[in-house]
């Protein structure tokens, strides 16, 4: 099978079908609006940065990135200077609102945010005190090549840096050959020795399956699976996690998949992938916190798909995404035209949409059901003042639902509902389609275009 937006069978369909986003251009009543509704009553909000700059683009990678050759090392502090910028418009328009806000995480992400010297860190992390008022401490993505140097992972530290999520992807030298990776597997093994030399509190490991071979090589079997598992659980880290490779149509891997050259191993292999993740972390003392997540510490993930579900969640940087009191609003995906847009005072935001507060609602019960495992009841009615059966107990979603119940992919309690382990598959197939459908659609449609007058997804 390819895992591609159409390669979920029914689960694809449902994505497309039940998901509809109509991001607008935003006119200067809907940006009052933003201003005025989007941050009414708002006490706590994520950061999340983008950094779209890479060294190399590996070749399934779905995110807003740019090689950094096209634009030259001098990019790098004009672009410092306008994530500080647009720090300085949110930070006004909160004061003008007469808002204190605390900013309760900080994750940079990209791209290859590991680019970036020590003092960058302490730079956006002083940006971010002064224009929120907030004392933070940074969480970054990283690559193994630049920290295979331990004096950078001591900067880190002092620059504010106490979680890395470090994209290792395999402990097989032919697999990190087949996505397109150009750090080692020595690398990797001594950039988690040093960043836990240097006394980074947290660390998290990205691995990879379901990886693409050449037509008539050899695929990745269970074993070669098992035996990454197996290295990443003897390392000194706080996370592993684990995805399968997704195939977008902007990749650069997309032009083997339509010339016919790659395929992945089969959907019977994929789900065998699944549970050995599961079996063997589990087995060796992990906690399985998400359905791709698994921690050594019941109380500690490296969090970020929580923020961009459910919010709130303020996106700053070319690309970045924000959800923020039912505004879901993308900044542009053109550099040159971020780095003008905030030299000008404007915010970057290429589109933006309202979101209904049942699709609120549905988003965040996808998203502690089907990524968090569980989800609680009282949580919900919390969050959104009416209970559970209520707002969507009713709807198609509701429905839905039911119909997993009966399945046995999912079971009810008095407290709420939880991920069975018969369903643990099933929600790796609808998170990925939904992934491939949405995010990455979105991804795609706004890197056609800076400033597109209206995108509508799927």
């Amino acid at each position: 099978m390819l895992l591609t937006r159409n390669g979920f069978g029914v689960w694809s369909l449902i994505s497309k079908r039940a998901f509809r986003a109509v991001f607008n251009s935003p006119s200067l009543e809907v940006i009052e609006n933003f201003r005025m509704k989007g941050f009414s009553n708002l006490k706590e909000v994520a950061i999340y940065i983008h950094f779209p700059f890479c060294r190399s683009i590996c070749l399934f990678c779905p995110y807003v990135r740019y090689p950094l050759t096209k634009f030259g090392n001098e990019i790098l502090s004009k672009y410092i200077e306008a994530l500080s910028s647009e720090m300085e418009i949110y930070g006004s328009l909160l004061r003008e609102l007469g808002l204190k806000v605390r900013v309760a995480d900080v994750h940079i992400g990209g791209g290859t945010p590991s680019l970036l010297e020590a003092e960058n860190f302490q730079f956006l992390r002083e940006s971010i005190r002064q224009s929120f008022d907030s004392e933070v401490s940074l969480a970054i993505e990283a690559n193994p090549d630049d920290l295979a140097d331990q004096e950078k992972a001591f900067k880190l530290v002092d620059a504010g840096v106490n979680e890395v999520s470090l994209g290792v992807q395999s402990f097989n030298p032919e697999n990190l050959r087949r996505l397109g990776r150009v750090h080692g597997v020595t690398q990797s093994v001594q950039a988690i020795q040093n960043l836990r030399d240097a006394g980074i509190e947290y660390i998290n490991i990205d691995l990879m399956y379901m990886i693409p071979s050449k037509v008539g090589q050899p695929l990745q079997s269970p074993k070669d699976w098992e035996e990454d598992l197996a290295q990443a659980s003897e390392q000194p880290i706080n996370e592993i996690t684990c995805y399968p490779t997704l195939i977008t149509n902007y990749s650069l891997g997309w032009k083997l998949v339509s010339k016919g050259e790659i395929s992945q191993p089969s959907k019977k292999v994929f789900k065998q992938m699944v549970y050995m993740a599961e079996d063997y972390l589990t087995s060796k003392g992990f906690i399985p916190l998400e359905i791709y997540g698994y921690s050594r510490h019941s109380d500690w993930k490296y969090v970020t798909v929580n923020y961009e579900m459910e919010g709130p969640l303020l996106g700053l940087g070319c690309g970045a995404m924000g959800f923020v009191n039912e505004y879901e609003y993308q900044n542009t995906c053109s550099i040159p035209d971020y780095i003008e847009s905030v030299r000008e005072k404007k915010l970057p935001i290429a589109g933006i949409r309202e979101v209904s507060k049942l699709e609120h609602a549905i988003r965040f019960t996808v998203c502690q059901l089907f990524v968090c495992r569980s989800l609680n009841f009282n949580a919900f009615e919390r969050r959104f003042g009416l209970e559970f059966r209520e707002l969507v107990g009713g709807s198609g979603f509701g429905r839905f639902l039911k119909m997993l119940k009966l399945l046995g992919k999912i079971r009810e309690k008095p407290e709420g509902l939880e991920l069975t382990r018969e369903g643990l598959f099933t929600a790796q197939q609808i998170c990925w389609s939904f992934v491939l459908n949405v995010p990455c659609r979105i991804s795609e449609e706004f890197m056609k275009e800076a400033w597109p007058p209206k995108v509508i997804i799927p």
